[in-house]
């Protein structure tokens, strides 16, 4: 092989093999790189929106609770008077109050 075709080989290694492989690692980083950002950035709007649902929920139960203890003591009702009066289910009511109950509890833990 001439001083010619040793150049080449050499110039096509290093220009296109090497350079190619260095490109595709740092596409590899980059492209991993971005996807920690776009997976954190999606986390976090998912987190935000579970966040927001447990917040509804809590303070719908909360509601529940004050509003229906509020009726029994202010117009001295049973539980059943003030929840049909409200137009609460009992369950409903008893389920409030456990979850808040289960939320105080872990808030204490």
């Amino acid at each position: 092989m001439g001083i010619y075709e040793c150049n080449e080989e050499y110039v096509r290694k290093t220009l296109y093999e090497d350079g190619y492989e260095s490109g595709k690692a740092a596409g590899y980083e980059d492209g991993k790189v971005a996807g920690y950002e776009d997976g954190k950035v999606a986390g976090y709007e998912d987190g935000k929106a579970a966040g927001y649902e447990d917040g509804k929920t809590a303070e719908r139960n909360k509601m529940i609770l004050v509003t229906v203890n509020s009726a029994m003591r202010n117009f001295n009702l049973s539980l059943e008077e003030a929840c049909k009066g409200l137009g609460v289910e009992i369950e409903a009511y008893d389920h409030a109050k456990a979850a808040l109950e289960a939320d105080c509890q872990k808030e204490n833990s």
